[in-house]
C-alpha cells in the first residue's frame, strides 16, 4: 500500500520543502529592501506594498482565475498539482513573514543575489519532482498548447510587463536591483532541475569509424551510436558517431579521437539531460547485452516468419 503512494508522498514532501525555501528567501531577502519579483508572486509583492494585505493572500487570490483556466484547458491532474503547490507556496510565504523585520543582509545588491539563490533552489526542487506552484506556468502551457508559442518567450513578455509596472510602486532603482535576483534565480533553478552534473553530446564525422569507436569505448569508457550520413558537397557516404559524456571526459574524448583520425570533424554541444545506461542507470554487463541482442534477433525472425506465412 505504501509503495503504491511512495512517489506521491515524496513529491508532496519535496514541494513543501521547495516552497519553504522559496518563502524564507522571499521574506528574508526581498521584503526588507522592498524589492520585487517576477511572476504572480511579483504581482503579489506589488499589491502588498500598496494595500498591506499579505503576499501569500494575494498569491492565492491572483491564482484563482489560473485554477479555472488550468481546469478548463489542461485537465484535472494539472489543477490538483497547481492548487497544492500554490497553497503550499502561499502558506510558506506568510509563515516566514517574521523574517522581513530583521534585515539579515544590509546591502540591497547582496540581498538580491541571496534572494535569487534561495528562491531558485526552492522552485528548482519543486520543478525537479514535477510540481507546480501556479503563477505563469499554467498560462504559458495553455498559450503553447493552443498557439504554439514557446514558454520562455511567454514568461519573459509577462515578466517584463510586471517589472515595468513595479517601477511606479517601488522605483526604478529597486527594479534594477531585482534584475540581479531574476538572473541568479534563473540560473539556479535550471541547475537544480537539470542537475549540476552537466552533460555534453559529441557528433563526430569521420571516415575511420571503427578506430574512433574503439577509442571511445576503450579509452573514454563510453558507448556510442553510429549514424549514416551523406556529405552535402561531395555527396559521398559518411558515418557520424554520436556519444554522450560528462564534463570531465570532454578533453579526453577530443584527444583520443584526434589521435585516431587527425582529419576528424567534431561538434560538441550541451545536453540538457541524459537518461540511460552509464548516467541515470547502471551499465549493463556485456554478457547481458549479448543475451538481449540474441533475444531481439529471435523475436524479429519469428515476426518475419509469421508475416511470410
Amino acid at each position: 500500500m505504501f509503495a503504491k503512494y511512495k512517489s506521491v508522498i515524496y513529491e508532496s514532501l519535496m514541494v513543501i520543502l521547495g516552497c519553504a525555501i522559496f518563502g524564507a528567501g522571499l521574506d528574508a531577502f526581498v521584503l526588507p529592501h522592498k524589492l520585487v519579483s517576477t511572476g504572480i508572486s511579483g504581482v503579489g509583492l506589488i499589491l502588498y506594498y500598496v494595500t498591506g494585505l499579505s503576499v501569500g493572500s494575494w498569491n492565492m487570490i491572483l491564482n484563482i482565475p489560473i485554477f479555472w483556466a488550468a481546469w478548463k484547458w489542461l485537465g484535472t491532474r494539472v489543477v490538483i498539482k497547481t492548487l497544492y503547490g500554490t497553497l503550499m507556496l502561499s502558506w510558506m510565504v506568510d509563515l516566514f513573514n517574521f523574517l522581513q523585520y530583521d534585515m539579515i543582509i544590509k546591502d540591497p545588491l547582496l540581498s538580491s543575489m541571496m534572494a535569487g539563490i534561495t528562491t531558485g533552489v526552492g522552485l528548482g526542487i519543486v520543478y525537479r519532482v514535477g510540481g507546480n506552484t501556479g503563477g505563469l506556468d499554467p498560462i504559458a502551457l495553455i498559450v503553447r498548447k493552443y498557439y504554439g508559442l514557446q514558454m520562455g518567450s511567454i514568461n519573459s513578455a509577462i515578466n517584463c510587463a510586471i517589472l515595468v509596472a513595479a517601477i511606479g510602486v517601488v522605483g526604478l532603482e529597486a527594479v534594477a536591483v531585482t534584475l540581479i535576483s531574476v538572473y541568479v534565480y534563473t540560473i539556479i533553478t535550471n541547475k537544480v532541475v537539470i542537475g549540476f552534473n552537466q552533460r555534453k553530446v559529441a557528433f563526430i564525422i569521420t571516415y575511420r569509424t571503427d578506430e574512433v569507436c574503439d577509442c571511445i569505448i576503450k579509452k573514454v569508457g563510453r558507448g556510442a551510436t553510429i549514424i549514416n550520413g551523406v556529405g552535402a558537397y561531395t555527396r559521398t557516404p559518411k558515418q557520424i558517431v554520436m556519444v554522450a559524456v560528462n564534463l570531465l571526459q570532454v578533453n579526453k574524448l577530443k584527444e583520443v579521437i584526434q589521435e585516431a583520425d587527425p582529419n576528424v570533424f567534431i561538434l560538441i554541444t550541451d545536453a540538457q539531460e541524459v537518461i540511460g545506461q552509464g548516467f541515470t542507470q547502471p551499465i549493463i554487463p556485456t554478457e547481458v547485452c549479448e543475451q538481449l541482442k540474441d533475444k531481439s534477433t529471435t523475436q524479429e525472425d519469428n515476426t518475419e516468419t509469421i508475416h511470410n506465412q
